[in-house]
């Protein structure tokens, strides 16, 4: 039976107050379709909308029918963000405008460290830009930015900030902190000096902890929700080396995953359905100030599968704006590895005179040219086309056509171009064999001789977080002594009976006939200890709370008390299949008899007895032949209406607690 939890209260407040279409939407691209809507889910390597957001009738849910990712709101940010629950209350809260009333218990483990990481890099970031606004302190670093036309308001809106150029500003500022917020807990309290250096903030000196970041402009790298997770640090000395120092990687920041300014982007890419991919924090920035708002930039990495499943699910094209010197050409030939095969409208987009976008935005009509080299940006697959053809024709002699051709389908294997769909596949042949002279079948044939690499398949997608916790395993029906037949039975009835209770919870509160014409609230006639089946029962476990209290339950009630993914995905199916089976409450509340009777026909068999002697029968008064049928009826769990039901017991009534028969 679930208990109340921490945060049960908020909890529900949060869930009312959240509009999980917008939520999800903020994240995932969704259409209508009819009462429901539907998109990419975001938990695999989706190529067609497979899941599904319902929200008519009051409730809130996603189910993806394609890996079985399922909850509500919270669940959708714990799981999307890797979250833990209170960190993806909190999150909801703040967006909904809701105070949360209470307290959190104190952190732990690998989620105390995570929040920890997130703390520190939030205490830097409020110190960074109080530097950057100093008259003083800040002076250099705004000279930068301002050479680069970076005006006070971009800097703002991107946060952008200042490390002083001391050895130990930082570190001091944290002592100063640490002594003010002395006793202060939570949120408020000043993390160890471990996650500072974790995060790159910190670290050790000859003589002590020193700044990781001195004398430099700060780029905060923030989440989908516009927490920092990381720092890109430009600087400002000319004589200083590197050029740019970013932070480590750590439990909440990854490289090969993050995008910078995808926080402030991606209401735009959802909106234009287009995501403009940049090399640098800068050229983002420019971006955004000409009104490019869906610009986003990849963090000193070439971009990734995992950048892809990112954008996939916001955008239906991508535009890949590189610089145009060799080495932008050189990052959008790496860009095709991770787009190539992606359902999306990839787009190669090269600047003109070698400019980088920042640059080009800063000459007269830099604007003008930057969305006329958008709008002129060729599709990837003729790009990649184009590119050979150019290097087919330099080849001198059949023997360097030959490798031309072997390289290029060498080059297609590669980008995974056995996994592209037949349509986009075709075209490639197509024009490979206008340019070659070779036939498709031809082309086909070589390519299908080249071995895959084996290290060309991408990582799987981290399963959801609930998916992680160990569960307590319950037997199998089978292995609880059903036959295969019993099983199936039993399996159904009792979860027609569930999805009857969840399309409609408000017939939890009603009154069901038992086999000798009484009436007996349904609560009581049907009990978590009446289910065998080790998926059904912690759903009946959850709802029979609120079903004994008399009130009507919510789906995202049940869902939050879920354990697991399969148990929340379980919920959403049969809210659907209740709801099949019956369209109206009416409908809902004449089938629930029928259930319950199917119910108790199958519980009459799982409990029928080998035939007995009449030394032995239940109705006779031998102590032994008692105590057989009493153990009969423990061995069916707890059942307040099991000893009306006795054989022999028509008009009888149970035993009351003052004539209870001795033991």
């Amino acid at each position: 039976m679930p208990t109340p939890s921490f945060g049960q209260s908020d909890r529900d407040l949060v869930l009312d107050a959240t509009d999980l279409v917008a939520l999800i939407g903020e994240h995932v691209q969704l259409r209508p379709k009819g009462r429901e809507h539907v998109g990419l889910c975001p938990f695999h390597d989706d190529r067609a909308p497979s899941m599904t957001v319902v929200t008519h009738k009051g409730a809130g849910f996603y189910k993806c029918f394609s890996c079985g990712a399922a909850g509500n709101a919270i669940d959708f940010m714990m799981n999307y963000h890797r979250m833990e629950f209170i960190d993806a209350l909190r999150a909801l809260a703040e967006r909904s405008g809701i105070e949360l009333r209470q307290s959190r218990p104190e952190d732990a483990g690998a989620a105390g460290a995570r929040r920890a990481l997130l703390r520190a890099n939030a205490i830097a970031q409020g110190f960074y830009r109080k530097a950057l606004a100093h008259p003083e302190a800040g002076a250099a670093a705004r000279a930068v930015l301002e050479a680069r036309g970076i005006t006070a308001e971009l800097a703002e809106r991107f946060g952008l900030g200042a490390a002083p150029a001391g050895w130990d500003t930082f570190v001091r500022h944290l002592d100063r902190l640490r002594e003010h917020r002395a006793g202060a807990r939570g949120d408020d309290a000043v993390p160890e000096l471990g996650a500072f250096r974790a995060a790159g903030l910190v670290r050790d000196g000859r003589q002590g902890p020193i700044d990781g970041f001195r004398n430099r402009v700060t780029f905060p790298i923030c989440d989908e929700l516009g927490a920092p997770i990381a720092f890109g640090a430009r600087k400002i000395d000319p004589e200083d080396e590197p050029k740019y120092l970013n932070s480590p990687e750590s439990p909440v920041f990854h490289k090969g995953r993050g995008l910078y300014g995808i926080h402030l982007a991606k209401k735009a890419i959802i909106a234009t359905r287009t995501a403009v991919i940049c090399e640098g924090y800068t050229d983002v920035i420019a971006c955004h100030a000409a009104g490019v708002e869906q610009a986003v930039a990849t963090l000193g990495t070439a971009l990734t599968r995992d950048h892809a499943r990112v954008l996939k699910r916001m955008a239906e094209r991508i535009v890949l704006l590189f610089d145009g010197d060799a080495a932008g050409q050189k990052a959008a030939d790496r860009a095709l590895e991770a787009f190539f095969t992606e359902p999306v409208d990839v787009r190669i987009c090269t600047l003109p005179d070698g400019l980088d976008p920042d640059e080009l935005l800063r000459q007269p009509g830099g604007r003008e040219r930057l969305e006329a080299a958008i709008a002129g940006s060729e599709d990837a697959l003729v790009h990649f086309v184009r590119r050979f053809r150019a290097d087919y024709a330099s080849a001198a002699g059949l023997s360097g056509r030959q490798q031309r051709i072997e390289a290029v389908l060498a080059r297609l294997v590669d980008l995974g171009f056995r996994s592209m769909t037949g349509l986009r596949r075709s075209m490639v042949m197509s024009s490979l064999a206008t340019i070659t002279g070779v036939s498709e079948r031809e082309l086909e044939g070589a390519l299908e001789s080249i071995r895959e690499p084996a290290s060309r398949a991408s990582a799987p997608v981290e399963a959801p977080v609930e998916d992680r916790r160990p569960a307590p395993r319950r037997p199998s029906l089978e292995e609880q002594g059903l036959s295969a037949a019993q099983a199936r039975a039993r399996r159904a009835a009792e979860r027609d009976l569930l999805a009857l209770l969840l399309a409609w919870p408000s017939l939890g509160r009603s009154d069901v006939r038992l086999d000798d014409g009484t009436a007996m609230p349904l609560a009581e006639a049907v009990t978590p200890e009446s289910f065998l089946d080790p998926e059904a029962r912690p759903i009946m476990e959850a709802i029979h709370v609120w079903m004994e209290d008399g009130r009507p339950f919510s789906v995202e009630e049940v869902l939050s008390e879920m354990a697991t993914q399969d148990g929340k995905g379980l919920v959403i199916d049969l809210v659907m299949v209740g709801e099949r089976r019956a369209p109206s409450e009416n409908q809902g509340r004449e089938r629930l008899q029928e259930a319950v009777d199917a119910l108790e026909r199958i519980r009459r068999i799982r409990r029928t007895v080998p035939t007995v002697s009449a030394s032995n029968r239940p109705d006779s008064d031998e102590p032994s032949a008692l105590n057989a049928r009493l153990e009969a009826i423990r061995n069916r769990g707890k059942d307040p209406t099991a000893l009306g039901r006795l054989p022999g017991a028509r008009g009888a009534r149970p035993h009351s607690s003052g004539d209870r028969p001795d033991r």
